[in-house]
C-alpha cells in the first residue's frame, strides 16, 4: 500500500520506534540508534539507516523500513554499501502478502531466500513478552503434489537468533527455501518412477511373475538401490511395502485386514522392525485420527503404543531390542517415500 506524504511520515516514524524499542529489549543487541549516520570508509560514503544496532557485539545491522516504493537501483546500492562496510542490511515491512506485492518487495523477498520480515504493534507486544526482538516472518514453502512443484505462503513469529545470516549475499532468512526447493526438485525428477512403482504395487498379481517388476527393478538400480529378482525373494520386503503403502493410502494394501488398526496390531505382533517407518508414515499422512476411530477397543493406544514407548524410554533386556528398525530396505523406503526420508535414519528413542 502506498502512503501519501504526511501519512507515510507518521507510519514510517512509528515503524522505526517499534523496531528500536524491540531491539532495546534484546540483550543480544547493543548500540541501538535511530537515523544515525553510518559513515563509510570511502570518501563521501555514508548512509542513514532507519535504525541501526550491533548484533552480539560484532555484526552491525542496518534496519530499513519499506512502506512505499524504493527503486531497485537504490536497494542494490544499499546492499553494496553495507557489504563493503562489513554490515548487514535488514529490510522490514509493515505487511506482506505474496498475492499483492510490488516489484521492489519481491526483490527483497527473493534476495532473502523467499523470506520477508514484518514489524507492527503485535510484534512489539510479542517482543516485550519475550524480552527480545520478535518479528513476523512470511516465507514461501515448496511441496510436491502429483509430481508438480507448488509453493505456499507460511508465516509465524521469529526471533533474530532463529535466523540464518548470509552476510556475503546480504540476505537473512528463517526458512531455507533454496534447500527445500532443491529437495522438491529431486522428488519431481524421480516422481514418474515412484508413480509407476506405486501403481505396480497397488495392483500387483500374487505370483509376481510380471515383467513390470523386472523393469522397475532395472530403473531403481540406476539410483543405486538393489531389489531382489522377485519381491518374495527378500525376507520382509513385501510386508514392509504393504505396511507403508497402507499408511499412505489410508486403507489395507496387500493385507487381508479391514482397516489400518488391524494392520498395526499385526505389524506389532509379527514385524516389529517395521513399526518405526510405519509410525512415520502414519504421521506424514495424518492418519492419527483415523487410527483412533478404528481403535474401538483401545488396545492399540493403551497397550501397544504404550509398550512401544516404554521399550525405547526404559529399555530392558528384551525391550528396545525387539523394536530395532529393520534397516535392510532404508534406501528403497527413502526413495519411494521421500516424505519420511529425513527422519527414517533416526533412532526411535
Amino acid at each position: 500500500m502506498k502512503y501519501d506524504g504526511a501519512r507515510e511520515s507518521v507510519a514510517h516514524k512509528r515503524m522505526k520506534d517499534i523496531i528500536a524499542e524491540s531491539l532495546r529489549l534484546d540483550p543480544d543487541f547493543s548500540d541501538v540508534k535511530v537515523e544515525a549516520i553510518w559513515k563509510g570508509e570511502e570518501a563521501n560514503g555514508h548512509r542513514k539507516p532507519d535504525v541501526r544496532a550491533t548484533w552480539k557485539g560484532t555484526l552491525p545491522v542496518a534496519f530499513e523500513v519499506q512502506l512505499s516504493t524504493t527503486f531497485l537501483r537504490v536497494i542494490a546500492a544499499r546492499r553494496e554499501f553495507y557489504l563493503r562496510e562489513g554490515g548487514l542490511l535488514f529490510w522490514v515491512f509493515n505487511r506482506f502478502d505474496m498475492a499483492n506485492v510490488r516489484l521492489t518487495m519481491e526483490d527483497v523477498f527473493y534476495n532473502n531466500n523467499r523470506n520477508a520480515f514484518i514489524a507492527n504493534e503485535e510484534t512489539l507486544t510479542a517482543s516485550k513478552e519475550a524480552g527480545k526482538l520478535v518479528l513476523d516472518c512470511v516465507w514461501s514453502e515448496p511441496s510436491v503434489e502429483e509430481g508438480i512443484l507448488l509453493w505456499s505462503q507460511k508465516e509465524g513469529h521469529v526471533s533474530f537468533s532463529d535466523l540464518t545470516i548470509d552476510r556475503e549475499r546480504q540476505r537473512v532468512f528463517f526458512f531455507d527455501a533454496d534447500t527445500a526447493r532443491e529437495r522438491c526438485e529431486a522428488i519431481t525428477k524421480d516422481w514418474p518412477l515412484r508413480r509407476d512403482f506405486r501403481e505396480f504395487w497397488l495392483s500387483r498379481s500374487a505370483g509376481y511373475d510380471d515383467p513390470k517388476w523386472l523393469n522397475l527393478r532395472k530403473r531403481i538400480a540406476e539410483h543405486g538401490i538393489s531389489l531382489p529378482r522377485w519381491p518374495n525373494d527378500a525376507e520382509g520386503l513385501v510386508s514392509l511395502l504393504d505396511t507403508l503403502y497402507s499408511a499412505a493410502e489410508g486403507h489395507p494394501v496387500g493385507w487381508g485386514y479391514k482397516n489400518l488398526v488391524e494392520i498395526a496390531h499385526h505389524v506389532f505382533a509379527r514385524h516389529k522392525g517395521h513399526l518405526w517407518p510405519f509410525k512415520l508414515m502414519l504421521a506424514a499422512h495424518n492418519r492419527g485420527e483415523q487410527i483412533r476411530k478404528e481403535d474401538t477397543t483401545g488396545n492399540w493406544r493403551n497397550k501397544k503404543v504404550k509398550a512401544y514407548r516404554e521399550a525405547w524410554t526404559a529399555p530392558t533386556q528384551n525391550g528396545a531390542a525387539d523394536f530395532i528398525p529393520d534397516r535392510n530396505f532404508d534406501g528403497l523406503v527413502c526413495f519411494l517415500f521421500p516424505e519420511i526420508a529425513n527422519r527414517l535414519p533416526e533412532n526411535p528413542s
